[in-house]
């Protein structure tokens, strides 16, 4: 099993890592996070279904520490209204794009937010994510698409 696990380190480490920095936007943090999400993995490996994908488990595992980490902290989830808005005269450089689409992502309601952030930061499938959450496939869909439609119209908002 042991080999199993160092592969599946191998294959998903960079996948959980870009998940977790999209949930924290702190690369530290992100690498920190993602270290531990191996070592509780590695210690708990024998509660693993095998019916689930592993990078499923893994970004599980990673949700809940950082989720972790921000109560310890007695931070709440940042939303747009916590982070400054840049001045209208100010350019918007490609960091101060992302900066934006990661606010816009953090204030979208919790169910929405996460479909998003495992979709395209995790690279896990809709059909995937349902099945985490306990829901039908179709409801990761409708979820998906609705949270695109809210990010367009907050970003459209700001232009």
């Amino acid at each position: 099993m042991s080999q199993d696990f160092a592969a599946a380190c191998q294959v998903y480490y960079d996948r959980v890592y870009r998940f977790l920095l999209a949930l924290s936007g702190d690369p530290n943090q992100a690498e920190d996070l993602t270290q531990e999400v191996f070592y509780r993995a590695l210690l708990h490996i024998g509660s693993y279904r095998e019916q689930g994908q592993m990078l499923t488990w893994l970004c599980a595992i990673g949700k809940n520490l950082w989720l972790s980490q921000c109560r310890k902290e007695r931070h709440r989830t940042p939303t747009l209204a916590d982070t400054p808005q840049p001045g209208p005269e100010e350019a918007l450089s490609a960091q101060e794009v992302q900066n934006t689409l990661r606010r816009a992502v953090a204030a979208l309601p919790e169910d929405y937010r996460d479909v998003v952030i495992l979709h395209i930061y995790g690279e896990i499938s809709l059909k995937e994510i349902s099945a985490m959450k306990g829901k039908s496939e179709s409801w990761g869909k409708v979820t998906y698409y609705r949270a695109k439609q809210m990010l367009k119209q907050k970003l459209e908002g700001l232009r």
